[in-house]
This record gives structure tokens, C-alpha cells and sequence, in this order.
């Protein structure tokens, strides 16, 4: 308040001093206009001076007191834009910015739920260990479904997300996921997901490669674990060695003096498996795991699949917010509008609230497994994410578009460079020779040459069930190592059933279609027939690798191998002459098969063979003869004329037979 007076005060003072300063100057004016008749009148000239000293004080003291007043009005106007400042801060932004890291930039704390409207919600708990440790057999004890049954080969094909309600009241979401060694990625997105992993061991098989994957999952997603050491039900179990091994690699039960709970049980009998949930709930109230059932949706996508009649379909796990019929939301480069919900046993349901697993229908596109699941206010807003994140995505493209072409403009100029050296010190008449010789090494290959080259090369179509199957399987195929003997060309993947456009594609690049848990109609696999393009179906994953493996053993040269046919030793040397010439012969006893003259020979000397090729006689007693068994003695002579034999050296007769190849990857089953 004070400081509005005085700013009043101020302004009222300055308006006084102009005021009197305008007085002042016409006064001047009138004073220098009568400047003339100041010789008639010197009296009035010099009061009139005098009020001229005077007009100078006023004007300077306006002036000043002007002065004053624009200097604290700059002083303000500084100080504003010097606060303006200070209360703003330029942070640096990046394409794929995490809400962690802008919060970290800004020195602000990460957007969290109104803690007043967070409720307790229920884990979400991943079951994870070693093929045929007994996962599906354990979480099929718990909802009491014959899962395990159904599965073929006895291994989970894909994850699948079940709500269990146990008789206290509580409900656990579990995430079965698989424990072959194909599907060590959607085991880290089960883990990335998850409130507690339950992992399973087996008391009579202990610690396996991919209970070690398991175990590094939770580690990296820092996941407490819950142990449920299974098959004790078995003669031969021995728990206590499961808890020894796995004490190399940090995993201390509490009877070690650790913090992880060990509970033995038997998936198959159903022993001890309220234990297990009971350890489970407690470790879960432990945590003390809350949701915001309020406000946006957010969720992720667990695994997606095309069905023929309803489209795009998501398994999704919602962390955040209650998801509604008629939701708008947007995943990886897809969006929908929720048309349908069902549970875990498809029944229909009208929201999804944290924690609960839910399938979606409604989606434009498939999102992929692992998508991060958000709400959106409307569909044009959904359809603006989609497009901005398809736009950096080509920008993306782009960039290493323009990388690859700078890489080889490079190569093309150094190329260039080498030719001007090349031919820089040719006559032109050399230069066009070496350039017609070169030119005709680049004409197109023949037929014999082009198929030897198409024999080098697998193109392969792989069509999957779902997106989360057919990621695993691409997995494995990143793991050809074998490129040097046949070339592994992916050409296309997709999820679904095998189509038209498959068959083409596989025409065109003669290639094989592998399809994993999908079909072929007929009208498909006739046309497949009549283009002479192999379709081949499998339900177990590690089957369609190994059909992989063949197909591209059949690729390669065959191998030749000697299958020997009989042995003898050398117990005399001599020579006979025919015509002019002295031909070695060697006295010898079969010591094991026969020797047959049409087939191939060897010479071995101290373990080494010092000669390979065919007879030009075998004798017994004088008469040739074609063949002579074990025990007989004959005198033979080689084609070499220049070979010496000596006494204890071996004549070995084999022969060579073409064996297919097989090659040399080993995708690690």
C-alpha cells in the first residue's frame, strides 16, 4: 500500500514540475522576443534574467527528477525479466524420451495417481523355470483346468494370462510362460510385467540352462522371487540339492539365511499348493501393491493374434485406470476402439480393472506383444499418436536410408579411384581389353550355374499364430551361424494363416512357407501344388526348426565317405618284368573282408597313406582273380609304377558313397 502512495505522490510531482516547465519556456520565448528592446527598458531585462536563472533550476530539477523515474522503471522492467528468468529453465528434450528422464531434466518428481485415490490390487505373478519343470501342471492345480492336457507336446506355446480366485478371497493374476529354450524373449516381457515370479525347479532334475534365464529375468526387471520346488512326490527328489545350486547364482532360501521363500510341492498330486498361494499373498501384501482404478487406461499388451471372424485380437494386462466398452486406445503404431472384452475362459465382460487380464477386440491394426497400452480422449487424437509415431518411424527409415547410400557412394568413389589407378598408365587399347574381359565375367549366369547358385540360397515365408510365437521363432532363425555353407534369406513373416500372397512370394523367390499353429485351406495348398511351392505345418516349435535344419542340409553338396571294404598286409616284395619293364609286387594276406579289384585302394605306411588308386592286377597262385577273402594270400601290383613297397605296410580296398550333408547350425535345443 505504501508503495502505491508513493508511486502516486511521484507522478503527481512530476506532472506539477512539466506543468511549470511549460510556463517557463514560453517565457523564455517572450523574453528572447523582446531581447531587442532591452536598451529602452533595463530594469524589466534584468528581472527578466533573473526568472531565466530561476526557469534553468526547474528545468534541471524536472529533468533529474524525470531521470529518476525512468531509471527505477528500467530498474523494474530488469528485475521482472530477470525473475522471468530465473523462474524458467531450458530443458533439453530427445525423439523416445522416457517420462523418467524429462521428470530428471526438470527437477520434478515422475506424474504419479493422486495417492487419496489408490487402491490395493491384486499381484501379477509370472510362473517361470525349466521345460517340463512342471509350470502349466502347477497353475492348472491352481485354476483347475486341464491346460496341460491340451498343449501339444506338453510345452506352453504361447503366454496365457489366467485370474485365479482362491478360496481366501484373494485373486492372483498368473502369467504362464513358456519354458523351451525358443522363448527366452517372451519370458523377459512375462518378467517385465510382473509384481512376484513364482519359479519353478524340479527336485529331481535341479538348476537347468533356462531356469538360469529365469532367474536372470527377475534380476533385471528386480522382481522378488517366490521358489516352489516341484515333483517331490517323486522317489528320487532331493530339494535340498535344487536350494545348494541355486546358491551360485544368488538365489538364498530362508533356510540359508536368505529372504526368499522355498516352499516343496507336487503339481501333479496337488500337495502343498495352498502353501504356495499362501506365500505368494503374503509376499504381495508385503509389497503393499496399489492402482489408481481412475482416470486414463494404461496396460500392456501380452500377446496378439488375427482370428478370422473377429479380426485384431489383444491379451492385455491393465495397470492403470478401468478399462470400458467404447474406450479409445492407442498401442505401438495401432489404436482401437474397444468393441468386445473376455476373460481368460472368454466370457464377456464390461470393464477391466488393475491387474485383471482382458482380451481386446476392436484394434485397427495388430499391436505387438510387449506395446505399451494407453488412453486417448478421441479417435482423432489416437489417430494423430499413430500417425506421429509412423512418421518418426519412417524418419527413422530414412536416416539409415541416407546412412546405407552414403556408404555406398563411398565405396563407389573409392572403386572408382582404384580403377584411374588401375588403368592410369594403360594405353586405351589396353584399357578397352582388360574392360571387355571384364565385361564379359558379368554376363548372366547359366542355367547349370544358376541353379548351383539358387542351391546356396534358402528364401523361407514364416507365418505364426501369434505375434508372440512367431517373435521366439525369429529369435532362433537370428542364430544362423551357418551362412558359408547356405544362406538363410528371411523374405517375409507375418501372423495368421498361410494366404495367396504367400504362395507368390514363395513362387518368386523360390522359397519354403513354414507355418507355426495356423492353416493352409485347400484352394491354398493346390495352388502351392500347382506352383511347386512346399508349405509345411508344425505344432511344436523345436519340429519346425529341425524341418528348417533338413531343408537346408538337402542344400548342400553331398558329402562322399569310404566305407572299407577289406584289409591286408604286405609280407613280401618282388618285382616281375613285362616286356622291358620291372613292375613292383607286393606279397599279401588278407587279414579282414576282401579285397575286390574294381575298387579302390590305399597304401598305409606308418599310419600315413602314401598312395590312392586302383590295381592292375590281382593274383592267386599264378590265376587272376577279382576277389580274395580274409586269410587268403595274393600278390598285387598298382597303377603307380614309381611306389616301392615295403614288408608291414597295409593295402586297405574301399569304396566311396555319396551321404547327404548336414549342416552345422545348432540353434541350441
Amino acid at each position: 500500500m505504501n508503495q502505491k502512495i508513493l508511486k502516486l505522490e511521484n507522478l503527481l510531482r512530476f506532472h506539477t514540475v512539466c506543468r511549470q516547465l511549460h510556463s517557463l519556456c514560453q517565457r523564455r520565448m517572450l523574453a528572447q522576443w523582446r531581447h531587442v528592446f532591452s536598451s529602452a527598458y533595463p530594469a524589466w531585462t534584468a528581472q527578466l534574467y533573473a526568472h531565466s536563472g530561476q526557469t534553468d533550476v526547474l528545468i534541471r530539477a524536472a529533468l533529474s527528477q524525470q531521470r529518476l523515474l525512468a531509471t527505477k522503471k528500467e530498474e523494474r522492467s530488469q528485475k521482472s525479466q530477470l525473475s522471468s528468468r530465473k523462474s524458467k529453465k531450458e530443458v533439453e528434450v530427445w525423439i523416445g524420451m522416457t517420462v523418467e528422464e524429462l521428470a530428471r531434466a526438470m527437477e520434478k518428481d515422475i506424474p504419479q495417481g493422486d495417492p487419496a485415490l489408490l487402491i490395493p490390487r491384486s499381484p501379477v505373478v509370472a510362473i517361470m523355470g525349466h521345460v517340463d519343470h512342471g509350470k502349466t501342471t502347477l497353475l492348472d492345480q491352481l485354476r483347475k483346468t486341464q491346460v496341460a492336457a491340451m498343449e501339444v507336446g506338453g510345452i506352453t506355446q504361447h503366454i496365457g494370462a489366467f485370474l485365479v480366485s482362491l478360496p481366501s478371497g484373494e485373486k492372483i493374476t498368473f502369467l504362464d510362460t513358456p519354458g523351451h529354450a525358443a522363448f527366452s524373449a517372451m519370458r523377459a516381457r512375462g518378467a517385465q510385467v510382473t509384481d512376484i515370479i513364482i519359479l519353478v525347479v524340479a527336485a529331481d532334475d535341479g538348476v537347468m540352462k533356462q531356469t538360469v534365464e529365469s532367474i536372470q529375468h527377475a534380476k533385471d526387471a528386480q522382481v522378488p522371487i517366490v521358489l516352489a520346488i516341484n515333483k517331490c512326490d517323486k522317489a528320487e527328489a532331493d530339494p535340498e540339492k535344487a536350494k545348494k545350486e541355486l546358491l551360485a547364482y544368488d538365489v538364498v532360501c530362508e533356510d540359508y539365511g536368505g529372504d526368499v521363500q522355498a516352499v516343496h510341492v507336487s503339481a501333479l498330486t496337488g500337495d502343498n499348493m495352498m502353501a504356495l498361494t499362501e506365500a505368494t499373498v503374503a509376499l504381495a501384501e508385503m509389497l503393499e501393491l496399489k492402482a489408481d482404478p481412475t482416470g486414463p487406461v494404461e496396460g500392456t499388451v501380452i500377446e496378439s493374434f488375427t482370428d478370422k471372424g473377429r479380426g485384431p485380437v489383444t491379451t492385455a494386462i491393465i495397470q492403470r485406470g478401468t478399462l470400458k466398452k467404447g474406450s479409445i486406445l492407442v498401442a505401438g503404431k495401432s489404436w482401437a476402439k474397444v468393441r468386445l472384452m473376455f476373460d481368460e475362459n472368454g466370457k464377456t465382460i464390461n470393464e477391466a480393472c488393475p491387474s485383471m487380464p482382458v482380451g481386446i477386440i476392436g484394434w485397427r491394426d495388430l499391436p505387438s506383444a510387449g506395446d505399451e497400452i494407453l488412453e486417448v480422449e478421441s479417435e482423432a487424437r489416437a489417430r494423430e499418436v499413430v500417425d506421429w509415431r509412423k512418421y518418426e518411424q519412417e524418419q527413422e527409415k530414412s536416416k539409415e536410408d541416407l546412412k546405407l547410400i552414403e556408404e555406398k557412394r563411398k565405396e563407389h568413389q573409392e572403386a572408382h579411384q582404384k580403377a584411374r589407378e588401375k588403368y592410369g598408365t594403360l594405353s586405351w587399347k589396353e584399357r578397352s581389353f582388360i574392360k571387355y574381359k571384364e565385361k564379359k565375367q558379368q554376363q548372366p549366369l547359366k542355367l547349370k550355374e544358376k541353379v548351383e547358385r539358387d542351391s546356396d540360397v534358402l528364401p523361407i515365408i514364416i507365418k505364426g499364430d501369434v505375434d508372440g510365437s512367431l517373435e521366439a521363432i525369429l529369435n532362433i532363425m537370428d542364430t544362423y551361424d551357418a551362412s558359408h555353407e547356405c544362406e538363410l534369406e528371411l523374405v517375409h513373416f507375418g501372423v495368421g494363416d498361410i494366404s495367396e500372397n504367400d504362395v507368390n512370394l514363395a513362387e518368386t523367390f523360390n522359397g519354403v512357407i513354414y507355418g507355426f499353429n495356423v492353416n493352409a485351406s485347400n484352394v491354398i495348398q493346390q495352388s502351392a501344388a500347382k506352383k511347386g511351392v512346399k508349405i509345411k505345418l508344425h505344432k511344436i516349435i523345436y519340429r519346425l526348426i529341425e524341418d528348417v535344419q533338413e531343408e537346408l542340409s538337402s542344400r548342400l553338396p553331398c558329402a562322399v565317405e569310404e566305407h572299407i571294404i577289406g584289409e591286408a598286409s604286405i609280407l613280401a616284395t618282388f618285382s616281375i618284368t613285362e616286356g622291358k619293364k620291372k613292375i613292383p609286387v607286393a606279397g599279401c594276406r588278407v587279414q579282414k573282408g576282401q579285397l575286390e579289384k574294381q575298387k579302390k585302394f590305399k597304401l598305409i605306411r606308418n599310419g600315413h597313406v602314401i598312395w590312392k588308386g586302383s590295381l592292375i592286377s590281382l593274383k592267386h597262385h599264378k590265376d587272376d582273380i577279382s576277389v580274395i577273402k580274409t586269410g587268403m594270400d595274393c600278390g598285387l601290383s598298382l597303377d603307380e609304377e614309381k611306389i616301392e613297397f615295403k614288408v608291414g605296410d597295409g593295402i586297405v580296398c574301399y569304396e566311396e558313397k555319396e551321404v547327404p550333408a548336414k549342416t552345422s547350425w545348432d540353434p541350441g535345443f
